[in-house]
């Protein structure tokens, strides 16, 4: 069985002479989210309906970002931006409705408790791959493909996310800088843990 270490080191090998690419990635997907969070702190209702609408289109850009990291670490494929955005347009609104049901699931069982909101999106975290590499698969099917196979996993893959700790806090010393190369690496060992 492969350690958390083995995936760190198989990500920082695959992400080798595509850090640019990465990183470029990488910004355009941070400058959506923040785009989609600027809106929350206007005042007025058509500004949370637009925000909210822009929070949920976001979710499918989300899928192609990690699967085109995933494509890095499978294929060696080194075209970061141009397969987030095949990757993203290429199934949208399967990829928001999965996505959207999803975070619902997770949301709804977070209010509940805070546990079984982590342990729901442990059990979930494998859909956006498996959204793009078993397209025939309906979304349901998805999700509980992806709660199949997080069966056994869920807590190596809370210990991995968790030993990030460190880095994710280095990055916001260096006022979020430093999440530009700290999300490839994390996605991509990701990937490598899919």
């Amino acid at each position: 069985m492969r350690t958390n270490q083995d995936f760190k080191n198989a990500a920082l090998s695959a992400l080798k002479g595509s850090w640019p690419q990465a990183v470029i990635a990488t910004f355009v997907i941070l400058l959506l989210f923040s785009l989609s969070e600027a809106y929350e702190y206007v005042p007025g209702s058509i500004v949370v309906i637009a925000s909210s609408v822009i929070s949920l289109l976001v979710l499918p850009v989300v899928v192609g970002y990690v699967n085109s990291l995933s494509r890095l670490y499978y294929q060696s494929d080194k075209n970061l931006f141009h397969n987030t955005l095949t990757l993203t347009f290429n199934g949208f609104f399967r990829s928001l409705l999965a996505m959207f049901l999803m975070s619902l699931v997770v949301a709804v069982l977070t209010l509940l408790l805070i546990v079984p909101g982590v342990i729901a999106s442990m059990a979930f975290y494998l859909t956006p791959y498996l959204l793009k590499d078993n397209p025939e698969l309906s979304i349901i099917d998805t999700l509980r493909l992806s709660r199949k196979m997080m069966r056994g996993h869920k807590m190596q893959l809370f210990c991995l996310q968790l030993s990030f700790i460190g880095w994710i806090l280095l990055s916001m010393l260096t006022l979020g800088i430093g999440m530009l190369w700290l999300m490839p690496y994390m996605m991509t060992t990701m990937a490598a843990f899919y």
